[in-house]
């Protein structure tokens, strides 16, 4: 179940605790991270696959899925939009017996916890990816949402309980007395804080999906969808949000998350500031490479690089009805191609998107359906994979001031059936939820923040599912940035993490290392998706 956005008030008896958060091009920015943990991601489920798109009509079919990470577990691809420079990329599988299971960043002073947060949607909406064109996919329900809160009380004690709220769980009770009363909701974090007064650790929801608009087509028709919407709102607000990371107080945090439908609880996690680096289940057994990019040697093995201007330089398809498909990208990454090649070392301009897939190519039923005529290519499957990415994004004020993302980049992964039938458009699952990951997106032209969402159906069994987090990644606007995105089935996560400059991308990446990785970032948020 979603809600109208609400104004909720919780009345207590003590000191409330206000947010150091700022609001910039309508989306909240709290914290400035360098790791961000999606715990509990995975459930069972069904999506709408699309089974044809002859004579310019849609035909869809349920199609069931379920296990860790699901619908992440799936083929994916790998999309980044520009202003960017993609410099590395490098794909790994793990071992059987490198499992990092257990090996969750385990939150020091200063982490933040977003429980089962729901992004803002008014008045940036998320509800497709990255585009202006197919940006607000369902316009129709973009005031229903689903807003998180954080109340922090101080008790008599002098110790500080934080409570996040899913306000679509339960109408909010009365906390008059001395010891306030708490709302049900699906999903509630309390974090019991043993100092007095500490900084906020307040994390409203802030992910909207922007999302990345299709090339510019010839025809002047439509293709039926309904993602013509108003573009995305542009901030110009320059400032920074505060931040409340280097203020951290110097505590002991004792967090867990319980579901108040089945009364279970479970350790989001447990350190102090003065705790050695926490332990984590590991093997020397190492996580191997199997697709690597490099732009400043011109070399790639095991990827694909498209982009969305099928029908133009000899790839892919266009027609009137679902527009332009998958094409090869040249290696300027803004025209198409007639064959596979290389991404240059190039700069993507405002909303050129690269688009990566594994070297395999889809045949027969292996990628299900796909549009007839397009350069179809096999994502990247299963719940254990590890991307490593170097990456730079740096302000773009040459673009077209009709650019529908200027100045907005982003690094993203789809379900790989999206692209492979209308990424921009109606016609795909994206609607019926078959996974949308953000993992680094700046939401307002000219900002310089980064915030990750995970779009699907968990939690609510309606598109609004999922979760976010409002604390952000700085945008890396000179130089680059290197990270990490793990997918652990194992542990049913998914890590983002800022890594160290010096950090090489070999030919294989030990289960020890991971766990060093995880346990060193002590400055980083956690979301747990709710059941």
């Amino acid at each position: 179940m979603h809600l109208s956005t609400i104004a909720l008030t919780l009345a207590v008896a003590t000191s409330l605790v206000a947010a150091d958060c700022t609001q910039l091009g309508g989306n909240t920015y709290c914290n400035s991270v360098e790791a961000v943990a999606f715990e509990n991601v995975g459930f069972s489920g069904s999506y709408n696959e699309v089974t044809s798109m002859a004579d310019c009509s849609c035909q869809m079919q349920p199609a069931s899925f379920s296990g860790a990470l699901a619908p992440m577990n799936q083929d994916i691809s790998l999309h980044f939009r520009g202003p960017v420079q993609i410099k590395q990329v490098a794909v790994y599988s793990a071992d059987s017996s490198s499992s990092t299971a257990g090996a969750k960043i385990k939150k020091r002073d200063g982490h933040h916890v977003h429980a089962n947060e729901k992004a803002k949607r008014a008045p940036h909406v998320h509800d497709q990816q990255h585009a202006v064109r197919h940006d607000k996919r369902a316009l129709d329900i973009v005031t229903e949402v689903v807003t998180v809160y954080e109340t922090v009380y101080y008790n008599p004690d002098g110790a500080v309980t934080s409570t996040l709220v899913n306000t679509a769980a339960a109408a909010p009770t009365d906390t008059t007395g001395s010891d306030a009363t708490q709302v049900i909701a699906d999903n509630i974090v309390t974090a019991s804080v043993v100092t007095a007064a500490p900084a906020s650790t307040d994390s409203s929801s802030s992910s909207s999906d922007s999302a990345a608009p299709a090339p510019a087509s010839t025809d002047s028709s439509s293709p039926s969808s309904s993602d013509s919407a108003a573009p995305a709102p542009v901030s110009t607000d320059s400032s920074s949000p505060s931040s409340s990371d280097s203020a951290a107080p110097a505590t002991t945090f004792v967090v867990s998350t319980t579901s108040a439908a089945t009364g279970s609880s479970s350790a989001a996690f447990s350190s102090s500031s003065s705790s050695s680096a926490p332990s984590a289940s590991s093997s020397s057994s190492s996580w191997s490479r199997f697709a690597y990019y490099n732009s400043e040697q011109g070399s790639s093995n095991g990827l694909t690089f498209l982009n969305n201007m099928g029908g133009t330089n000899g790839s892919g398809t266009w027609d009137s009805c679902w527009g332009n498909s998958l094409s090869y990208s040249n290696t300027d990454g803004v025209t198409g191609a007639s064959e596979s090649t290389i991404l240059g070392d190039v700069l993507l301009p405002s909303d050129a998107e690269v688009i990566i897939f594994t070297d395999t190519q889809c045949s027969g039923s292996s990628c299900g359906y796909y549009r007839e005529g397009i350069p179809a290519y096999v994502g990247f499957t299963g719940d254990m994979k590890l991307f490593l990415l170097e990456f730079g994004m740096p302000t773009d004020s040459t673009s077209s001031s009709g650019t529908g993302n200027l100045d907005m980049p982003a690094v993203w992964f789809l379900n790989g059936k999206i692209p492979r039938t209308q990424q921009y458009g109606s016609c795909s699952c994206w609607e019926s939820g078959c996974g949308e990951f953000d993992v680094f997106e700046v939401l307002s032209s000219g900002s310089q923040y980064m915030v990750p969402t995970l779009h699907d159906w968990q939690g609510t069994n309606n598109q609004y599912g999922g979760g976010g987090s409002s604390d952000y990644f700085v945008r890396p606007t000179t130089g680059t940035m290197k990270a990490a995105v793990l997918f652990d089935g194992s542990s049913m996560s998914i890590s983002l993490l800022q890594l160290d400059p010096s950090t090489e991308f070999g030919d294989s990446v030990s289960a020890d290392t991971i766990s060093q990785w995880l346990a060193s970032n002590s400055n980083g948020a956690t979301v747990r998706i709710a059941s």
